[in-house]
């Protein structure tokens, strides 16, 4: 058998009335003045919205089956790392008929709240606002009168758990749609406010119009309310925004320029041709598609909030991930720069997802120490940590705390490797755990995989290497290291490597010996080379062919292809990282 070993290392922060005696007196009082009733709660009118830039953590309590529910997804030091980007508000869209029981009473479980209890709980202890989104979907019919009871009972089991927290706002629904909506919407919203009212007096309540629309909000119906903020929601120009969204007619168009530039525009699709309203969205791009056009309507809503007195705050707001960087970056930049402007606060949609394409704010997967995009926080006139400025931000692959965002194991069907991951047997460099690997079959392999997938091209073009640590007490004649690409749409999905050895002299920087002591390997990306493909196989790029491509890494993967199994036994590889 031969084994494997990753070392681990990890870094944790951490963050963190008097009574005085009164004299009684018998006497009457010679002019009574009513005092304030202790059974009658103070309203305390609300003069500002109290908090000013966020996200939305989307990809958490809006899952669509309780399958996808992972209660663990953020953590509290991921609200270290949103304190860190300068951020005082949340917003936690929930399905509420996920974690419902049955009617009537539509009791939420527990489940819920040990995440929400935890969540507000460290919100409180950093100065982070919570809304909690009531943003339940109700399948093909929308939303009928028969659900107003549910989000109803829903709306007062928050208002009653969180009472007296100042720093938890109820949001009453999110872009409510649908024709029961359009012929109600007025009615259902009051009636909303008045559950809540019902349970807590001062608790912020979050509004909208319909469907959330910009223009809506300015058409709502007025409601008698002092402690009340109005949102809408802005994704404007939809073309942009929505390009290569693959759930709508949008996935057909790509390389939407912003701001609009008619020599790079693409044709219109032929799909859209015959769909009035992608047709509209592709015609009117040329007047919408500009700085301009977004303080205009940004100014129309400001305007309605000044002429009328009212809170306003933009609670979504984003671009796919499909939009090219540079363009994306600056929509939101005029986006966040008018917002500012007007003093809109806001919650960008979103922090981070696990699909694909997405709104988030990461180059693939989640992990703030190295894949956020540093360009596109400083856009938003966010924080970018100090990690970010030296321009080559470090990645690790593995460490003693795996992270949520990727997977470890063998992908080949079939074959059930004899892999530890926490193994603790003589780790590398003071590390605490690595990874043993006992090598039974040679067409086996170790794969580490993110999802989405990660970004390291700024890695390759400053110079990056792979580094790792190894140890063996047996012969090692070919150990292949890899990164294999995964673009959607692609017909190739590419994969670059390497190869190390005990026994090839031609190769003296990834050679190592059979001697049970450690070795450390240093592989520059820019050195690895293409051979073959994940998939359907096709050894090299032919003239013409897109070569790979390292903004879409899925997969790191040790493959001991090519030897004969009597000639191997690998023990103890450590630490997986990229450095500068």
């Amino acid at each position: 058998m031969k084994q494997f070993f990753f070392a681990a290392l990890s870094c944790m922060m951490l963050i963190f009335a008097a009574c005085s005696e009164k004299n009684v007196s018998t006497e009457p009082d010679p002019d009574p003045t009513p005092g304030p009733d202790p059974d009658v709660e103070e309203v305390k009118p609300l003069k500002a919205v109290p908090f000013s830039k966020g996200f939305n953590l989307s990809d958490w309590l809006n899952t669509s089956e309780e399958y996808w529910f992972v209660p663990d997804k953020y953590k509290e030091e991921d609200f270290d790392d949103l304190k860190t980007l300068g951020v005082d508000v949340v917003r936690i869209p929930i399905n509420f008929p996920l974690f419902m029981g049955a009617a009537p009473a539509y009791t939420f479980n527990q489940k819920l709240y040990d995440v929400l209890d935890k969540v507000v709980e460290w919100g409180a202890a950093r100065g982070i606002y919570v809304i909690l989104d009531q943003h339940s979907s109700f399948g093909n019919t929308g939303f009928t009168a028969e659900h107003e009871d549910l989000v109803a009972s829903g709306l007062r089991q928050l208002a009653t758990r969180y009472k007296g927290k100042d720093h938890v706002l109820i949001e009453l629904f999110n872009e409510p749609n649908g024709s029961y909506v359009q012929d109600n919407w007025d009615k259902i919203q009051q009636r909303l406010v008045s559950e809540v009212r019902s349970i807590d007096k001062n608790v912020i309540i979050i509004a909208t119009g319909v469907n959330s629309g910009l223009k809506a909000l300015t058409r709502v119906a007025e409601i008698q309310d002092s402690r009340i903020i109005y949102t809408f929601h802005y994704y404007n120009p939809f073309l942009f925004t929505h390009q290569g969204a693959e759930w709508i007619p949008s996935k057909h168009i790509a390389n939407v320029p912003f701001p609009y530039d008619a020599d790079k525009m693409p044709p219109m699709p032929a799909e859209f041709k015959g769909n009035a309203e992608y047709e509209e969205y592709y015609n009117i791009y040329a007047a919408q598609g500009n700085e301009r056009a977004i303080a205009q309507e940004m100014m129309e809503v400001y305007s309605w909030a000044t002429d009328h007195n009212k809170l306003i705050f933009c609670g979504e707001f984003g671009t796919l991930t499909t939009a090219s960087r540079g363009d994306r970056n600056r929509w939101y930049k005029a986006v966040c720069d008018n917002l500012a402007a007007f003093g809109i606060p806001w919650t960008a949609w979103e922090y981070s997802s696990g699909s694909m394409p997405n709104f988030g704010v990461f180059k693939g997967t989640k992990n703030f120490d190295t894949n956020l995009d540093a360009d596109l926080i400083r856009a938003m006139g966010l924080n970018v940590p100090p990690q970010y400025e030296s321009g080559c931000p470090e990645v690790v692959y593995f460490d003693d705390e795996v992270p949520e965002w990727w997977t470890q194991g063998s992908k080949w069907d079939g074959y059930e490797p004899k892999i530890d991951f926490a193994c603790k047997e003589n780790p590398y460099d003071e590390s605490l755990k690595c990874i043993r690997w006992d090598i039974d079959n040679v067409w086996g392999g170790l794969t580490m995989s993110t999802w989405p997938v990660s970004d390291f091209s700024e890695q390759f073009n400053a110079g990056a290497s792979l580094e790792f640590a190894i140890r063996t007490t047996d012969v090692i004649d070919k150990m292949i290291v890899r990164f294999v690409q995964y673009k959607t749409g692609a017909p190739w999905n590419w994969r670059i490597v390497e190869e190390i050895s005990t026994t090839n002299a031609d190769k003296p920087a990834y050679r190592f010996a059979n001697d049970g002591k450690w070795h450390l390997i240093r592989i520059p990306l820019q050195s690895m080379w293409i051979c073959g493909t994940q998939g359907n196989w096709k050894l090299g790029p032919d003239e013409g062919d897109e070569g790979f491509a390292w903004d879409c890494i899925q997969h790191l993967e040790f493959a001991p292809e090519g030897n004969e199994l009597s000639l191997i036994h690998i023990s103890e590889p450590t630490r997986l990282q990229l450095i500068s």
